[in-house]
């Protein structure tokens, strides 16, 4: 089917070339399409040494005829001699009595022998005759076996000894090279970009790769084709009915097209979702005859499909069965949530369209799903719905809002918010509680307005309840941020220490104990909420916008202490985390705040001067801002009061704070009396004259010195 110019394979050529000469058996196993038939031409074409080759038929599977064939095709390189064909004209045709009279005399010039397409007679005795006459090839010639399943080839010996050489799907699949030359040699213009992409979701399957280049041939919107081109596409999906299905039965295929919709697939999931037995054995059929399935997890046994194989058979099902695909992915939610894979159950119910089910497992879950990083997959999910669906549905309004709102998506929660509000009932507590704590959350009042919907959303919480902790949090800032201290810091204290396995919730309780201690002066009680708040979030350090505030008092222990490297690690975090809180404008607000004062503190006035921004940016949101107001006041006084000294820029690319220190080095004062005079840390002062001594290339204080008044810094 592919043109040998079009699809060309140095590579690999290369590679099996380079087979050593005492390795007989030389096997391609892939699924169709890999280009097995064509490589090995292309690969006689540029080899010196003389090819034999033999498609293989079904008859075959008579270990005699198929031997009896085989040296026929051999007999331009090789003739046999009359004790040969006397051994091969008996009704067996056993390689033991074949074997010896076959290979006597001088061994010749090396060759090869091709056996195409030799699945034909998998599992039949003929199979044992090709290893046997593997066995016993002359040193320096091959028997090369292509084929699209290695079932019944019992290599084990040959392997073990290191004379069988393999090459499947990983060494025959086209490089990104490899694809973008066959798509430039059938004549179509694409981008590179674009080129790649489609290359990349094609994985390297050769036949895919020049079908999909066929298919934009002559497209005035080549571009928008390749960008939309699927296994659903004629050129692709006919490939596949005619070379893949069409060799299979009916239950098979019936089989394929409908665990389509489930991916990855296990036994379990299958017998599930199409109400049978048995499916384990067939997908580890399936996949040991390379029908473009291909085990993903061992452990599991789970399996995929191609993603081109998978998007035809989807096509195919739908045309065939439009009316299986609901009940399928409804078997498959409750499969899944049985097994408390929730964001996966959710999938499959938003799939089937089930509603229903979508609302009772987010109203169940999304706290959960949430606090395990999961918040963006659901979000996902929730966008296939459509946003009438949400709407129209206030309780899944509500939830889908706090969903959105941890994947960072900026209009959506208020969206929700808005859609939940309108159509609640006022005689369903839980579903109240549920908006008001929305509410709270995306404060669309400003700080103000937090409270008393805070207060209303703790009212029906108890202690060990899926929302206390976030309920209690979200009341303790809403105290904190209208000036009442004392009772914020008892309300963090219950979250941080209830019965509960919310992280999230516990962490952000923590840290606000941790920076209150902070702005008292009690570093070490500080310190000690800083490391029990980013334990809570594990060693990846959740990413997710309540976490902003865990890398900023981190950061702060660090500069405090002297830790360079966990500064700039806690520092790096923070910028995503308070990225990711924009749905959350309090606490966007807080954060920036906060790491507006850690770079002052540092000496980054650049730094702090972009922090400042977007704090602005953030209180611009909230209609009242309670403490935050006076915060960002007295940071961007400090911050005023610093650019307006000496600027960043020198030529030794001193900071201020750094200069600073470097005009207290000529004086008597010590590193603790210079940290008091500035109103710093020992250790913030130590890092930052460090600093000094590096960017001078000074050895130590007298030599800083001497630097700085030559290059005109110090009077």
């Amino acid at each position: 089917m592919m043109r040998e110019e079009h699809v060309p394979r140095r590579r690999l050529i290369g590679d099996l070339a380079a087979v050593h000469d005492d390795v007989p058996l030389i096997l391609l196993i892939a699924a169709p399409g890999y280009g097995k038939t064509l490589t090995l031409r292309q690969w006689a074409a540029a080899d010196p040494r003389p090819f034999a080759w033999l498609d293989i038929e079904p008859d075959d599977a008579e270990p005699a005829r198929l031997l009896r064939r085989i040296a026929r095709a051999l007999h331009p390189l090789r003739p046999a001699g009359d004790p040969a064909w006397r051994a091969l004209s008996q009704p067996t045709g056993d390689m033991a009595e074949v074997g010896p009279a076959f290979f006597a005399g001088s061994p010749g010039r090396p060759w090869l022998l091709v056996l195409d397409n030799l699945q034909v007679i998998r599992n039949s005795p003929a199979q044992r005759a090709v290893i046997a006459l593997a066995e016993r090839l002359p040193s320096g010639c091959h028997l090369v076996v292509a084929a699209r399943t290695r079932l019944g080839l019992h290599i084990g010996g040959l392997r073990a000894e290191g004379r069988c050489a393999e090459f499947g799907p990983d060494e025959l699949r086209l490089s990104t090279t490899e694809s973008l030359d066959v798509i430039h040699n059938s004549g179509v213009r694409l981008a590179p970009d674009r080129a790649r992409a489609l290359a990349r979701r094609l994985g390297g399957w050769p036949a895919g790769v020049y079908l999909s280049a066929l298919t934009l041939q002559g497209r005035a919107d080549v571009a928008h084709t390749a960008d939309r081109l699927s296994g659903a596409d004629p050129y692709l999906s006919e490939y596949f009915c005619d070379v893949v299905l069409a060799a299979e039965s009916a239950d098979t295929v019936r089989f394929l097209m409908r665990t389509a919709l489930l991916d990855p697939m296990s036994a379990g999931l299958c017998d599930a979702a199409l109400r049978r037995h048995g499916s384990g054995q067939t997908l580890a059929g399936l996949a040991a005859r390379n029908v473009f399935v291909a085990p993903v997890d061992s452990a599991v046994r789970s399996y995929r499909y191609h993603p081109t194989f998978r998007e035809m058979l989807l096509a195919e099902l739908r045309r065939r069965e439009p009316a299986a695909e609901k009940g399928i992915h409804q078997r498959a939610a409750a499969w899944y949530e049985r097994r408390e894979q929730t964001d996966t159950a959710v999938r499959h119910a938003a799939a089937a369209g089930d509603l229903g089910s979508v609302e009772r497992l987010v109203g169940r879950y999304a706290r959960r799903l949430v606090d395990d990083g999961r918040a963006e997959a659901v979000a996902a999910t929730l966008d296939t719905l459509g946003r009438d669906a949400i709407d129209k549905n206030p309780g899944l309004a509500a939830q889908a809002g706090w969903v959105y709102a941890f994947a960072g998506r900026r209009s959506l929660p208020a969206t929700c918010l808005a859609a939940a509000t309108a159509a609640i009932a006022p005689d369903k507590p839980r579903a109240m509680a549920a908006v008001d704590r929305l509410r709270v959350a995306l404060a669309p009042g400003g700080v103000d307005n937090m409270l008393g919907y805070a207060r209303r959303a703790a009212r029906p919480e108890r202690p060990g309840s899926d929302w206390y902790q976030v309920t209690t949090v979200l009341l303790g800032v809403a105290e904190e941020l209208t000036g009442n201290t004392v009772l914020a810091m008892t309300r963090y204290v219950r979250a941080a220490r209830a019965d509960g396995e919310n992280r999230m919730a516990a962490a952000l309780a923590l840290a606000g104990l941790a920076w209150q201690a902070a702005d008292a002066g009690d570093d070490a009680t500080a310190t000690a909420y800083a490391k029990e708040s980013a334990d809570h979030l594990g060693a990846g350090r959740h990413a997710g916008g309540w976490s902003a505030l865990t890398h900023l008092i981190c950061a702060r222990v660090a500069l405090t202490s002297g830790d360079h490297s966990a500064w700039e690690s806690s520092i790096d975090q923070a910028g995503p985390a308070i990225r990711s809180a924009r749905a959350f404008p309090w606490l966007a607000a807080a954060a920036s705040i906060r790491l507006t004062q850690l770079l002052l503190e540092a000496g980054e006035v650049g730094g702090a001067r972009e922090a400042a921004a977007g704090a602005r940016l953030a209180l611009a949101e909230l209609g009242t801002s309670g403490v935050l107001a006076e915060r960002f006041r007295a940071a961007t006084t400090e911050l005023n009061r610093r650019s307006a000294g000496t600027d960043t820029e020198n030529v030794f690319g001193l900071t201020t704070a750094e200069l600073r220190v470097l005009h207290l080095l000529p004086t008597h004062l010590t590193l603790s009396q210079i940290a008091e005079d500035m109103r710093l840390s020992r250790n913030t002062v130590k890092t930052q004259v460090a600093a000094v001594y590096r960017k001078l290339n000074a050895p130590g204080r007298a030599e800083a010195v001497r630097q700085g008044r030559d290059a005109g810094l110090l009077g």
